[in-house]
């Protein structure tokens, strides 16, 4: 008997799965190099396949792209299908009768996990962004109630972003927030308002998506600005590492003030209650070295 018979037999994509003949009999998985994944036996192999009921359909199909499976199977009555298994996994000898099935637990997204991945994206260069994207201005700290009514000094990390950015990524993970599928961040985002202080009931505060974990808050201010002034002056920058994420941030944020005049005529009316804020928070705010 050759171990490679099973080239003899009728086959079919394991895509196309759904099109396997409703008989009893041995049906072999092999990729394009003709190497042998599983040998399995079955009363009716198409129901046996169907859909993604395979016990090993969810381990073969992560690496489908790469090896191209195919399904080939050969007819046998049932009363010898326990004979000719084992008579082709002895003779095909393939890779995964004799392992254990794989489980692909995806991870549920934490709040730790969420805002590493969001110090990730705003800092990845782009065509759009091929330098500078967002910048770390640095931190404050306030105090204020939390959720028990109860005073407590917040570590406030102060991050500025792009309008893309504000109105991409950040608002999707706010969103995402409110469903089922980010439940373990749900409360993580909040909006913070502040009035800067300024005394007419007729001004509205400034409102800012804040991402909130235990120790520390990350406020994100959408001031595109302050980040093309930036452009203008690299040295000012340096590279830090926050959350594990390589990040640019303000070497000294006491020069804050002067990056927020407008960089061009179509931002000076854009983003006023963020320039504002700036302006109003600048004071307080110290080197994020100080945090490292």
């Amino acid at each position: 008997m050759e171990s490679m018979e099973w080239k003899t037999w009728s086959n079919l994509p394991l895509s196309q799965r759904d099109s396997l003949p409703d008989l009893s009999g041995i049906y072999v998985v092999v990729d394009a190099e003709d190497e042998v994944w599983y040998v399995g036996q079955s009363i009716n192999i198409q129901k046996r396949w169907q859909g993604k009921g395979h016990h090993r359909y969810t381990q073969l199909s992560r690496t489908h792209k790469k090896r191209s499976y195919r399904i080939y199977w050969q007819n046998f009555p049932s009363h010898q299908l326990d004979e000719k298994e084992q008579l082709y996994i002895d003779l095909f000898k393939p890779h995964l009768n004799d392992t254990k099935v794989k489980k692909y637990v995806k991870k549920s997204i934490q709040p730790n996990d969420e805002i590493k991945r969001l110090l990730k994206v705003i800092n990845k260069k782009t065509t759009l962004f091929p330098d500078l994207r967002s910048v770390v201005i640095g931190y404050y700290r306030e105090m204020d109630e939390d959720g028990t009514v109860e005073i407590k000094e917040y570590l406030s990390i102060i991050i500025v972003i792009n309008a893309n950015d504000l109105y991409g990524p950040i608002n999707n993970s706010c969103n995402k927030s409110l469903t089922r599928k980010g439940k373990n961040i749900k409360g993580s985002w909040c909006v913070y308002e502040s009035d800067c202080e300024i005394d007419d009931p007729k001004t509205e505060p400034v409102r800012l998506f804040s991402f909130m974990l235990p120790e520390v808050v990350y406020q994100f201010v959408c001031y595109p600005s302050l980040i093309e002034n930036l452009r203008q002056h690299p040295s000012y920058l340096q590279q830090v590492e926050i959350q594990g994420q390589s990040v640019l941030a303000l070497k000294n944020p006491d020069i804050v003030p002067s990056l927020l005049s407008p960089s061009s005529p179509i931002l000076e009316n854009s983003f006023t209650k963020e320039k504002i804020y700036l302006e109003y928070r600048a004071k307080d705010i110290k080197p994020i070295d100080d945090l490292l």
